[in-house]
């Protein structure tokens, strides 16, 4: 499905890149040594994400608890050092830097708008969050400006949070209760997934400025409407949101990154797997939301085929996962829980 975006203050467009950007896309990291060579390169892995660049239901995450990555993450088996170990395969040595925060988003406007609504389960959900429920951070933030400059390779996973925050704070439950029609509520989708792209756009750049000689390789997101989150009877209710709003930033950030600029997108939201059971449950800390060891395994095995393709497979443009839900709005939806928050 397709969001229209409207213009949000000065932003004119939710994915506007510089050419020299687009010019750095062709690069791919060499994952196998060649006989040419005394030695494969070294490659400088850093990741961006939340809960699952920590390995949130992983059986050995990367934190304990999970809310902020150790940056080298030993015997982790989330994607993060899972990845990690398979660019190891070839030979090279890597050099693991794991940015992962729990409950993050991309940027502190997300992150702004998510708090003032309180998830599912705190005393207002109508009201400002506080305390634990906080959002404690974003990829700008807190994650770009810990580049190295030396990397070679960096991950990016986001929208999870972010997903949840935009449905949260459509007040489903606040905005809807306040008796907002079904325009205002799409109206207000539409701006916060142009804000999600204009963040991922700022993210990128910000990437290319810090570190140009990495190759990003960026994941789309499932759609949420599908996962085992959803189908709880405190969530499905808001099916119709959460696809709304996965679904619009696939279609509307992440495919215009594959497609116009050669950033190589690991398409989750075609991919069977990522609403499998079997890839969330069981887990230490499962939730039907973060994958478990053998969900963060097939996760790391994508980013791998991507990061070494020479021309990387691009995501779909159709597929059956992308409409899960009826597209018409439910009234009076609860306010989701915070699966990040832990």
């Amino acid at each position: 499905m397709n969001v229209t975006l409207p213009k949000r203050g000065a932003r004119a467009s939710a994915f506007v890149f510089a050419c020299a950007l687009a010019a750095c896309a062709a690069d791919r990291v060499d994952l196998s040594p060649r006989a040419n060579r005394s030695a494969p390169a070294a490659i400088f892995y850093t990741a961006i994400g939340a809960s699952d660049a920590v390995g949130y239901n992983a059986s050995v995450p990367c934190a304990n608890p999970p809310s902020v990555a150790v940056p080298t993450c030993p015997g982790g088996t989330g994607y993060v050092p899972d990845l990690a170990k398979q660019l190891r395969g070839g030979g090279a040595s890597v050099t693991l830097n794991d940015l992962g925060i729990s409950s993050a988003v991309i940027g502190p406007d997300i992150a702004a708008t998510g708090n003032l609504y309180g998830s599912q389960g705190s005393a207002a959900p109508c009201l400002p969050r506080t305390g634990s429920d906080v959002i404690p951070g974003d990829f700008l933030t807190n994650e770009l400006p810990k580049l190295s400059g030396s990397e070679t390779l960096v991950t990016i996973f986001a929208g999870g949070n972010d997903t949840n925050a935009i449905v949260n704070a459509n007040a489903a439950a606040c905005l809807q209760r306040s008796g907002a029609a079904g325009p205002a509520v799409q109206q207000f989708l539409a701006t916060e997934i142009q804000a999600f792209g204009a963040d991922f756009t700022t993210l990128v750049q910000g990437v290319r400025a810090k570190a140009p000689g990495a190759r990003i390789v960026v994941a789309n997101l499932p759609n949420f409407a599908g996962i085992p989150f959803a189908q709880s009877a405190s969530v499905a209710p808001a099916k119709p949101l959460l696809q709304a709003v996965s679904v619009g930033i696939d279609t509307n950030v992440y495919q215009p990154a594959a497609t116009r600029l050669g950033i190589p997108v690991v398409d989750l939201l075609c991919d069977p797997q990522s609403y499998a059971t079997a890839s969330f449950f069981p887990g230490p800390l499962a939730d039907g939301f973060h994958p478990n060891d053998a969900g963060y395994a097939a996760l790391a095995a994508s980013f791998f085929a991507q990061i070494g393709a020479a021309t990387p497979v691009l995501p779909q443009t159709t597929c059956s996962q992308m409409s899960v839900a009826s597209a018409a709005l439910a009234p009076q939806i609860p306010p989701l829980p915070n699966p990040g928050q832990r």
